[in-house]
């Protein structure tokens, strides 16, 4: 939890820093730049996925649960529901292991002062692909954080 909000807060200082060199150093861009425009909304995919890391990590504790129940249960009696059971907790987990992975990498990946130092053709590549890669990560949190809770709350049901 500590480590994503350094994370989180890292970025925005960064990001910060970067906007107040442009405007000290006379580089400020126009806001209307399709530049600055592609990187807010690169940022902006990043942001709304950085609050849904706690619930990511919650989900993964409550797994992790779910398997010392199931391993408890398999213990007394080994059956194929249980089983299965196991092998969808363990995907589910392995999902969102992916999930906090991708992240992570993307986080560390992107770098403003990589993006200072190109040209402005260099740069939107730049930054159309990290923007790609921040969407795959945004497709990857809905669809592992919607897996795992549809499974706990299936659970919950039984």
């Amino acid at each position: 939890m500590k480590k994503y909000l350094i994370i989180a807060l890292t970025i925005s200082f960064l990001y910060s820093c970067n906007k107040s060199n442009e405007t000290k150093e006379g580089h400020h861009h126009d806001t209307k730049t399709p530049l600055n425009e592609q990187t807010e909304a690169m940022l902006a995919i990043h942001d709304s996925i950085m609050p849904h890391m706690d619930k990511l990590m919650d989900l993964k504790k409550q797994l992790k649960d779910e398997v010392k129940v199931t391993d408890s249960l398999l213990a007394l009696k080994s059956t194929e529901a249980l089983k299965t059971r196991k092998e969808e907790v363990l995907k589910l987990t392995s999902q969102l292991d992916s999930t906090d992975k991708a992240m992570m990498n993307w986080m560390h990946e992107f770098k403003f002062d990589t993006l200072e130092k190109l040209d402005k053709t260099q740069a939107a590549s730049y930054v159309a692909d990290q923007k790609k890669k921040i969407e795959s990560v945004r497709e990857l949190m809905n669809k592992s954080l919607s897996d795992a809770n549809q499974f706990i709350e299936k659970s919950k049901k039984k």
